[in-house]
């Protein structure tokens, strides 16, 4: 058992936010464990883990299995003794109207970006809570989380789910005294395939939730940053114990704006 560095796990690695958050990882110091189904993307990035840490290692994993997780944090706990860091990341989105999404796409999109989370979370969290030492958990939401748009049915329930999980759970370590910090990352667009395969910015977010908020004019808000900028802010607000990482933060006033309208507040 070795617990000569900090430990990551990071699901969904092979590219996009998943990758820039290993490799920042990394360049932090810890020992990178990354997962994901696309072993092209893993094989690449392997070798850019072992440059900072030796035992790092990538390893094909489907969240959607919970068996798979389980038998990763049995590893993981065996051979370094703790996990330091747990991203649960892995995600996916249909651009697609919610009446023309099918019953098994609707599945299909809850296993991976809902129950991709939960099995992250029952694999490793118990573990964590018995090592000793800090850790922080990261669950990969979205805007999505707080605001809706068309086309996103499916991928807006599951995110917004994943924000009541997330929240339950930081009560529920907070209840039991854990020293586990917990966060959700919620990022706007961010220049990674899922996003250029959906077709987001040009169908959604341009004639979706911000036209409807009458903030078009706002740049901040239809820039794609790198997956790069969106590690380094992942960190940033690990670093500050944030709870809601907003990577881009005009979005802050839309979804408090939205939230109060349903509410009827304003």
């Amino acid at each position: 058992m070795s617990q000569s560095s900090p430990t990551a796990l990071v699901t969904g690695a092979a590219s996009g936010i998943g990758r820039a958050i290993a490799l920042l990882a990394a360049e932090r110091g810890y020992t990178v464990i990354a997962v994901d189904k696309n072993t092209a993307g893993l094989k690449s990035l392997e070798p850019l883990l072992k440059n900072h840490r030796q035992d790092a290692f990538c390893r094909e994993v489907d969240v959607t299995q919970a068996a798979q997780l389980e038998q990763l944090a049995v590893e993981i706990f065996e051979h370094f003794g703790q996990l330091n860091l747990l991203f649960n990341n892995a995600g996916m989105v249909v651009n697609q109207p919610v009446l023309e999404q099918s019953a098994q796409t609707w599945q299909t999109v809850v296993n991976v970006n809902l129950m991709g989370v939960v099995n992250g979370l029952l694999a490793f969290v118990p573990r964590i809570m018995e090592q000793g030492s800090h850790a922080h958990i990261v669950n990969t939401g979205s805007v999505a989380s707080f605001i809706s748009g068309p086309g996103l049915g499916s991928y807006t329930a599951t995110k917004m789910a994943v924000r009541g999980i997330t929240e339950t759970l930081q009560q529920e370590l907070a209840a039991h005294g854990a020293d586990i910090g917990v966060s959700i990352l919620c990022p706007g667009p961010v220049d990674t395939p899922i996003l250029a395969d959906s077709g987001l910015v040009a169908d959604n977010l341009q004639n979706g939730p911000i036209e409807d908020a009458g903030k078009t004019e706002d740049p901040d808000l239809m820039e794609a940053i790198s997956p790069r900028r969106c590690a380094e802010i992942v960190f940033r607000g690990i670093d500050a114990g944030d709870f809601a990482i907003f990577t881009h933060p005009s979005y802050k006033p839309i979804c408090q704006a939205l939230i109060n309208a349903t509410l009827g507040l304003e």
